[in-house]
């Protein structure tokens, strides 16, 4: 496949996984705002969001390199460190 083409498609890939990783962000909020930690429903929300989220990972390692998911990874985690050192919540 050509570089550039291929390139692009990861760069759009991890755009999607970026909102898809916010959304499990959040949803991880919800959990432990309204639920305690011993409750099964914190527990089961938490273990399916990991599940979307490691399943999510698997298919952009089926669909692309395992070394350019991770280097994407690095870059996207980087940016998150960043922004939260100059926005600290």
């Amino acid at each position: 496949m050509n570089g550039k083409i291929e390139e692009k498609n990861i760069e759009n890939a991890m755009c999607y996984y970026k909102e898809v990783r916010k959304a499990i962000t959040g949803l991880f909020e919800i959990f432990n705002i309204n639920f305690l930690e011993e409750d099964i429903y914190h527990k089961a929300g938490l273990d399916n969001l990991k599940a979307i989220n490691n399943k999510t990972l698997e298919l952009l390692k089926y669909l692309f390199s395992q070394r350019e998911v991770r280097i994407q990874l690095r870059d996207l985690e980087f940016d998150e460190k960043v922004a939260q050192e100059i926005f600290p919540l």
